[in-house]
């Protein structure tokens, strides 16, 4: 999907035509210009906005940090120019609105900067309120800041700008270039007159841009800029980017509105450098070749990275959830890796044995009434023990193992024949029988007792989902054994599962090849949020994955532990028998 300008590319013309031209215009002799319809285009300003950035700004990070802003040739002739060139029979813009859709790191906050400075100044519009926009303030200061750092810079700007902390300032206009972000509420009384909005695709509705839209209705030319990367199906962000697509492919016809889209195409193999350089205009420049490549590789080897490379990368739109660990994978240097490669020396029928008495951490996810169940123990590195390992236990209700194997398709009755799953008395979920579990199981293992109560967060050796599990931690903690109720948000979640993936990459813990457990890992789909958290997404995976979500709970409640360990309450007393 390469960039159009409008709704079409360029072409060559009865005499040259310039950059910021489509072919939809035509010369006119008579009025010695380019015009397409009502609208004309006026070269020189195209030439003064686009000299505007070497003229008055320079870059201000990295390599090119103090050289005059230079803008490349894909921004000045598809953006800048058509931007501030083409105008209406009145003189003013043709344009009120430019969309601008680039992967990462292809220059676009600078330039959302350097035509923010634009718009207060070369429009010299009294009272002029110009404001950068986002879902967060960290994000709206993005491009603010990067604004204020090149005003700063600035040799020929320094005498008409103030730059303030929350803004910047035009004296002799009376003008301001201001962050704003969060709710609409409370930010009544705006006079816009420019709009920089930034990230639309981590929006969670329009209801900030319509708010400041709206307040634009006095101005003479009001211009807004907003760009972004791709991101999530199903997001407003998604909706932003569908109407895109059908203004710059005439399908919803707004000849105020100016579609710049660099992007792969859904069916683009997206290991290819040549479709790298069709989605990102500034790949060698700002954006390095080599970055990209070791971006890619790690995408191939680590499914869930593949949609974040695609999102960010090369400007494609993903599923809210991707599948996420690599079951069978080999890197560069031929070194296999992945959750096959996992096992370990010992089966999972023989690992009980050798984990008796050890220290562990558990990890309980507890199904509705007739699912599957599990608890799984983690026992991290110590003696006797060169890596963690996993020990998983499954508990499904005796009367639905046969007619749930032909539901899920799923082998649930040989499972329980060979040991992997155990099966409860009756049609239901026996947890009494998987309290009993937890007790005997604690007269074989250490499990860690650092803290006494589950309002500890943090200090218990078995995390629960808190989610239909009150009864049981509460029955559970009255016998003496330490319980945490496990959030399963990002929040709680993220750090455990980032760890689970690292040991899955670099073959870092044993779990004996259990067959269900396996089959949880090959099917977990896992959802990131914007800040790069990540969970297991149960309501995405397309099978059950308890036991995947048990293990993360397990290796987050041993990630709280300081090491200590304290005696097992059945070291002074016997198995309460149920």
């Amino acid at each position: 999907m390469a960039a159009k300008v409008g709704r079409a590319a360029h072409r060559n013309g009865p005499r040259a035509r310039p950059g910021g031209v489509g072919i939809d215009a035509v010369w006119s002799h008579d009025r010695q210009c380019w015009v397409e319809g009502d609208f004309w285009f006026y070269e020189k300003a195209a030439d003064k906005a686009v000299a505007f950035f070497p003229n008055h700004l320079c870059f201000t990070k990295g390599e090119w940090a103090g050289r005059p802003f230079h803008l490349e040739v894909w921004q000045a002739n598809d953006i800048v120019r058509p931007l501030f060139g083409w105008k209406r029979p009145d003189g003013t813009r043709r344009y009120r609105r430019c969309y601008v859709w680039v992967p990462r790191k292809n220059g676009k906050t600078e330039l959302a900067a350097g035509i923010a400075l634009l718009v207060l100044l070369g429009d010299g519009e009294l009272g002029g309120e110009v404001y950068s926009i986002a879902s967060h303030e960290g994000q709206a200061r993005l491009v603010f800041d990067q604004a204020a750092t090149m005003a700063g810079k600035s040799e020929t700007l320094g005498n008409d700008l103030v730059c303030l902390k929350s803004s910047i300032y035009c004296p002799a206009l009376n003008a301001a270039f201001k962050p704003l972000s969060g709710k609409a509420e409370g930010k009544h009384g705006l006079n816009a007159s420019g709009l920089i909005g930034d990230e639309i695709h981590e929006w969670t509705s329009g209801d900030l841009y319509q708010f400041v839209h709206d307040s634009q209705d006095s101005r003479q030319q009001p211009l807004e800029f907003l760009i972004s990367t791709a991101g999530k199906k199903g997001t407003y962000g998604e909706e932003v980017w569908d109407e895109c697509i059908k203004i710059r492919d005439g399908t919803f016809e707004d000849p105020e509105t100016l579609v710049v889209i660099y992007a792969a195409d859904p069916e683009d193999d997206w290991h290819s450098e040549e479709v790298w350089r069709k989605a990102n205009p500034n790949l060698g420049v700002s954006k390095k070749l080599d970055t990209m490549r070791t971006n890619a590789r790690r995408a191939r080897q680590l499914p869930r990275l593949e949609n974040h490379f695609k999102n960010y990368h090369l400007n494609m739109w993903t599923e809210q959830a991707v599948r996420w660990l690599p079951m069978d994978a080999v890197d560069d240097e031929g070194n296999k890796f992945g959750w096959d490669h996992c096992a370990g020396p010992i089966g999972w029928k023989d690992l009980e044995e050798t984990l008796r008495h050890k220290r562990c951490f558990g990890g309980l996810d507890l199904s509705a009434v007739v699912d599957l169940s599990a608890l799984v123990w983690w026992f991290p590195v110590q003696d006797g023990l060169d890596k963690p390992v996993v020990l998983p236990r499954f508990f499904k209700p005796a009367d639905l193992i046969k007619q749930h194997s032909r539901r899920d398709k799923l082998p649930y009755d040989r499972w329980v024949d060979e040991g992997a799953i155990t099966a409860t008395p009756g049609n239901v979920v026996d947890y009494a029988f998987i309290q009993q579990q937890i007790y005997e199981d604690a007269e074989r293992f250490q499990i860690a007792h650092v803290g006494n109560s589950r309002r500890e967060a943090g200090e218990g050796g078995i995390a629960i989902d808190r989610w239909n599990a009150t009864e049981t931690a509460v029955k559970l903690e009255q016998e003496g054994l330490p319980v945490v109720l496990f959030g399963q948000g990002f929040a709680s979640m993220s750090a455990p599962a980032k760890e689970l993936e690292r040991l899955v990459l670099c073959n870092g813990f044993h779990h004996g090849g259990h067959p269900v457990l396996r089959r949880h890992a090959q099917v977990v789909a896992v959802e990131e949020n914007p800040a790069g958290d990540i969970k297991p997404a149960k309501n995405k995976s397309t099978e059950r994955i308890d036991g995947i979500v048990a293990q993360v709970m397990g290796i987050g409640i041993a990630s709280k532990d300081k090491g200590g360990d304290g005696p097992s309450v059945y070291e002074t007393r016997g198995i309460l028998v149920i």
